[in-house]
């Protein structure tokens, strides 16, 4: 961690306010799909669908992204976060959002559709201005900082077109709001959710999983690569032709997933076990993924709702889950270190978040994929399903629960030494 500006680390209320809703909308959405059922899997258009797709891009995905960010910036990209006493107001109104949202598509109800697209518009607009502000100030790596700055344009343009989309949908707007929603998700899938992974991961998979830095161009490269075949796709979209977004996103997912797998098989120095599975298991349901997007399927199997599933309640979720544990132990670690004074040991972070615990999280999400393809894939289980996925988020939020117990039991030992001392 030598290379991590600690001092700039934000408080740790900062993230994980973001962290902790993420693991709640987890517990949300798996409830969700034990009461709704069927309807969640049936397709890509019903109300129920596009609720539960919500809960893990915007509640999982995206308060883990935005949290992430709020320690990522400053600690690693060296980018003060410009604008930090709006973060609490803005996590408020990015949630509250969410939740609008979710009883607007739910009723139907074209009022609140307008809430939702005021709060979730305007909060992700925001938080991406001022990432971008900070990014552009900041002294980090010139192709760190471009690479997460490219994400947090596509996050507002994503934003944006969703906006456009619910409006569309209220009645607002008279736009083909298939190829709106496709643009939508596309943009947002890979121009925000899977650039900002490997912007990140081009810093964490060398520092916590060992492996080798990957050549400063290749982030770059792969980031126009991505902006120009989305921008190209986007037109042919509108256009009617959805066949150039949909290579887009099957080379650019199987293009991260072939590099990320290869420096894991190459690592020198292997570092943080569990951490490792979850990536590999993760950018393994991303490849399969755009492998279903991309191939025949068998009769029966809706490909979207496939490829939605592998990608967005198993892939990015393992991705997420393995680095917030990761982000868990760094957090609290920092926490000591700013509370115990100088010259007192505190305990590291694998003590503070062991290996124990984090393997108990990935059996727990591992049932809960394989819950989940059984589930949409037979048309049946559900509400297993639903149960295996919420009890893996909540398992996740027993183990950032024994982590802080043991910040506190740390702490209370180093003030009682030191009165023991007095």
């Amino acid at each position: 961690m030598s290379g991590l500006a600690i001092t700039q680390a934000p408080t740790a209320s900062t993230p994980l306010r973001f962290l902790v809703a993420s693991v709640l909308w987890g517990i949300v959405a798996g409830a969700w799909i034990a009461w709704h059922g069927g309807d969640g899997f049936a397709s890509r258009w019903t109300p129920a669908t596009v609720v539960l797709v919500h809960l893990l891009t915007l509640g999982v995905i995206g308060n883990a992204m935005l949290g992430a960010l709020t320690q990522f910036l400053p600690v690693a990209a060296t980018s003060r976060f410009v604008g930090a006493r709006f973060v609490p107001a803005l996590h408020v109104c990015f949630n509250a959002g969410l939740a609008a949202f979710a009883f607007a598509m739910t009723r139907m109800s074209t009022s609140m559709m307008h809430v939702a697209a005021a709060l979730l518009g305007g909060s992700l607009i925001a938080f991406a201005a001022l990432a971008c502000v900070s990014l552009w100030r900041g002294t980090g790596a010139r192709w760190l900082r471009a690479g997460i700055g490219g994400s947090m344009c596509a996050l507002a343009i994503t934003a944006t077109l969703g906006v456009v989309a619910l409006l569309t949908l209220a009645g607002r707007f008279a736009f083909d709001l298939g190829g709106l929603v496709d643009v939508h998700a596309s943009l947002g899938a890979i121009g925000a959710v899977l650039a900002l992974i490997a912007a990140i991961g081009a810093v964490t998979l060398p520092m916590l999983q060992g492996t080798r830095n990957p050549p400063p161009w290749m982030l770059p490269a792969w980031m126009c690569s991505v902006a120009l075949g989305l921008a190209f796709g986007a037109w042919r979209r509108v256009e009617g032709n959805g066949v150039v977004l949909a290579f887009t996103a099957t080379a650019a997912t199987c293009t991260l997933v072939a590099t990320s797998l290869w420096l894991q098989a190459q690592a020198r120095l292997r570092r943080n076990p569990t951490l490792v599975v979850f990536w590999a298991l993760g950018t393994i349901a991303l490849f399969a993924a755009a492998v279903c997007m991309a191939a025949p399927l068998p009769a029966g199997i809706d490909g979207a709702m496939l490829v939605g599933t592998l990608a967005l309640a198993i892939g990015f979720p393992f991705l997420v889950v393995g680095m917030m544990l990761e982000i868990a132990g760094f957090l609290a670690w920092i926490h000591l270190r700013r509370v115990v004074p100088r010259g007192r040991r505190v305990p590291g972070v694998g003590t503070l978040m062991p290996e124990r615990d984090k393997r108990r999280v990935l059996l727990a999400h591992v049932l809960s994929g394989a819950s989940l393809i059984a589930a949409m894939s037979s048309h049946r289980w559900h509400a297993a399903a639903g149960l295996a996925f919420a009890s893996a988020w909540l398992v996740t939020l027993a183990a950032w629960m024994r982590c802080g117990q043991r910040v506190r039991v740390a702490h209370r030992d180093c003030e009682d030494t030191i009165a023991s001392c007095d």
